[in-house]
């Protein structure tokens, strides 16, 4: 930072065109979505485990599983990445998903949920989760969150 770089901060819960209101939408979302993703850390659940997605320009998306030892260590290991999409492929604004409440800002190819489902049950010796394993992780991970 200082008089020759300057830095932007985006709010990450900005996924869907309906986030910016009703005037001026469509100038809004045309600038937020020219912009690529320099650096991206972002937490969410999936099939009951918490991961990290991470990008660090000018790198691809990668992925993180939470794993927690018997010590009670804890430690981010990765499971995945992705290469980053550093144009709107044609049609995205056409496609049902990018349609679904009022549309998906262009994500620079990130990995969805259902990308890192696939990561997460690839894993040598994957054992899914019952329900109440997966809602006592989704408890928590909110606790934590908040």
């Amino acid at each position: 930072l200082g008089p020759n770089r300057n830095l932007i901060l985006v709010n990450t819960q900005w996924k869907r065109k309906s986030d910016f209101g009703f005037f001026g939408r469509d100038t809004q979302i045309s600038y937020i979505e020219s912009f690529e993703p320099t650096f991206y850390c972002g937490n969410q659940i999936v099939e009951g485990d918490q991961v990290r997605i991470l990008r660090t320009y000018p790198g691809p998306w990668r992925v993180f599983l939470r794993q927690e030892s018997q010590d009670g260590t804890i430690e981010w290991n990765p499971i995945g990445d992705k290469p980053l999409v550093a144009s709107k492929p044609a049609g995205w604004d056409s496609q049902a998903t990018s349609k679904r409440d009022g549309g998906r800002l262009f994500d620079y190819g990130m990995p969805s949920y259902e990308e890192i489902t696939d990561m997460i049950t690839s894993m040598d010796g994957y054992q899914p989760k019952s329900l109440s394993e997966r809602a006592a992780a989704a408890f928590t991970f909110i606790k934590d969150t908040l």
